[in-house]
């Protein structure tokens, strides 16, 4: 670890004593308290091409036999146990002096630091970081990226410690970018925060990325552009990024910032963003500023993202802060954190008019037509989705599709039928804004902690004027299909389908792969899931002949219904033949209109949902 450790003593690298011992961990944890002792950080890079970051912790005030230190499990925002502490190695502790101080690892993500006597002591250790991605650190040759969850460890019993943290940038690296705040009066690149959960909230992005900036309503925005990328007019880019944050900052109507950081990486697959307290990471691909739709996209995510500050930082469940790093998370309303924001994005950017009404109407088309056509949907309530995001969300199989729906795009849907049942219940004096300013005022500004789920029910509730507990239990809580068009009705809006395909369908996906032809998806109940074709199995013969593209393409889209196909397949180790009908496509693909002449009212309450 060059430039840090120099100054520790050989001894100290090489006698530190590792142990395992399940026993110790019976024994309460003796750390400082959140009021005693101090805490800095280091994180240095001397040698990015290795993809390793080097991290130096000195604790202060810790006068007691020992302190449990600990790697966060998971990162808020991102409803997976990733098990960061599997990526640290070389983890050492000494005392001021330089004696060495013994280590044991009492479970997955805890080591305990031996210091009985020694209040003031230091550990440092190593994090290997090759994920790219917007949940996960990185470094290389060219940039570091460190989510705070999983780089830095925290003591056990002192998360709410103030700390600081130090960054040595890689040599030729001159730009910091974090929402963390400098130390007044230090050197460059020395930040502070209030807390564990504020560090491991500010990721920092360390490297030669273009800084831009721009003021939204008397607040500081920058971004920190890294990676190759082509921008057309930066002025029209900062214009239209001004007003996408400046509509959002409208719907709440307070704005809790004085500052705001936006990363954003451009890589080949570049996409998705996580947010945090006061910045957000966004993927972008180089030339997504050059294609209007690609452009217009990211600024809907940029919306998503930033809306998040409100809807999840702060207006959040219950479950979802303090956090507990060690465990999930659980909570049924990420179909409300994450669904409604999706719904609010698009909302912000249609206001901010990047869209006009019809296109607006066809972006919620979509995704209606996506999830009325995921067998899921049926199946799994949104609420549920959000439960068992943990275990089902971030780990898609082949029969995800069967047996589960998207709290985002589900949550999408039952925020606009919501949003549309509250302006008709108020007749246009509210809608889904309203409850987010109640639950803004209410439980993060007075009562300082989330909303339970009955919260939000009853919150809803006190902005219509009148209770949607059947709707609740209908639509969130169980899988009943909304109803649309009613909801649509009120605003002078019609929902219509048509047939997907007048052709037959396998209800399955065949994918030539290198020569082989291989079932990649069986669709729940159609001709595919009834007549015994499998997902990795492997077409050897269609129609009595080698299967070939063509051939495979006639069979999934032109082929019309109750028409026969034959097929050899290799099941595993097993052949079999196969002689499946086709059903007729059941996917319709769905359209809202405005009706042809709606009455003053709708056309008045259509306005108010519009937001105009």
């Amino acid at each position: 670890m060059a430039g840090l450790l120099a100054a520790v003593p050989a001894a100290a690298q090489t006698k530190v004593k590792t142990k395992v011992k399940s026993s110790s961990k019976s024994s309460a944890p003796t750390s400082a308290s959140a009021s005693g002792g101090s805490l800095r950080y280091t994180l240095a890079m001397p040698a990015p091409q290795t993809h390793y970051f080097e991290v130096r912790m000195d604790l202060q005030g810790f006068g007691q036999e020992y302190t449990d230190l600990k790697m966060p499990v998971w990162a808020p925002g991102s409803y997976l146990v990733r098990e960061f502490a599997r990526h640290v190695e070389r983890l050492k502790a000494q005392t001021a002096s330089g004696q060495p101080l013994t280590v044991e690892k009492i479970d997955k993500n805890t080591w305990r630091v031996h210091h009985a006597g020694q209040p003031t002591f230091r550990v440092d250790y190593g994090v290997y970081a090759f994920e790219i991605s917007v949940r996960t650190s990185f470094i290389d040759a060219d940039h570091g990226f460190a989510l705070g969850s999983s780089i830095f460890m925290y003591p056990a019993n002192g998360k709410n410690l103030p700390s600081q943290v130090t960054v040595q940038p890689a040599a030729g690296w001159n730009t910091v970018s974090t929402a963390l705040r400098p130390v007044p009066g230090m050197q460059k690149f020395v930040y502070q925060s209030a807390n564990y959960d504020e560090l491991a909230d500010s990721p920092i992005e360390v490297g030669n990325q273009k800084v831009l900036n721009f003021t939204a309503n008397n607040t500081p925005h920058q971004m920190a552009m890294f990676g190759p990328y082509q921008l057309p007019d930066e002025t029209r880019f900062l214009a239209d990024m001004k007003k996408v944050t400046e509509e959002a900052q409208r719907v709440v109507g307070q704005n809790p910032l004085d500052h705001y950081l936006f990363i954003v990486h451009h890589l080949e697959a570049g996409g998705g963003g996580l947010e945090h307290l006061y910045s957000t990471t966004l993927g972008s691909r180089p030339g997504t500023y050059s294609n209007e739709v690609a452009y217009k996209n990211f600024l809907r995510l940029v919306a998503h993202e930033y809306f998040h500050l409100w809807n999840v930082k702060r207006i959040r469940p219950i479950a979802l802060g303090p956090f507990d790093y060690d465990h999930e998370n659980y909570t049924h309303m990420l179909w409300v954190s994450e669904g409604q924001t999706e719904y609010m994005a698009n909302q912000i950017t249609q206001r901010a008019g990047f869209y006009t009404a019809q296109q607006y109407y066809d972006q919620l088309a979509q995704v209606l037509t996506g999830v009325e056509n995921q067998p899921g949907n049926k199946l799994q309530p949104v609420a549920m989705s959000s439960f068992d995001a943990w275990i089902r969300a971030y780990r898609p199989d082949e029969n995800s599709r069967n047996s589960e729906i998207s709290y985002y795009d589900k949550g999408e849907m039952v925020g606009m039928v919501l949003d549309l049942m509250i302006v008709q219940a108020t007749n246009g004096q509210k809608h889904l804004d309203d409850v987010f300013r109640l639950l803004y005022d209410k439980y993060y500004k007075g009562l300082k902690r989330g909303f339970t789920d009955q919260e939000y029910q009853d919150a809803v509730a006190e902005v219509a004027g009148k209770r949607f507990d059947d709707f609740f239990r209908d639509y969130v809580y169980n899988a009943k299909t909304l109803d649309y068009n009613t909801a649509l009705g009120y605003v002078g809006l019609t929902l219509t389908s048509t047939p997907a395909s007048t052709n037959g369908s396998l209800g399955a996906t065949i994918t030539n792969r290198n020569g082989r032809y291989l079932v990649t998806s069986v669709k729940r109940d159609g001709t595919a899931w009834n007549g015994g074709l499998n997902v990795n199995d492997e077409v050897t013969q269609l129609n009595g002949a080698a299967p070939t593209d063509d051939a495979v393409k006639q069979v999934l889209f032109g082929t019309a219904p109750n028409t026969a196909v034959k097929m050899h397949v290799k099941h595993g180790a097993l052949t079999h033949d196969l002689t499946l009908t086709l059903q007729p496509d059941p996917d319709r693909t769905y359209q809202i209109q405005p009706v042809a002449s709606p009455t003053p009212d709708q056309l008045r309450l259509l306005a108010k949902w519009l937001g105009k």
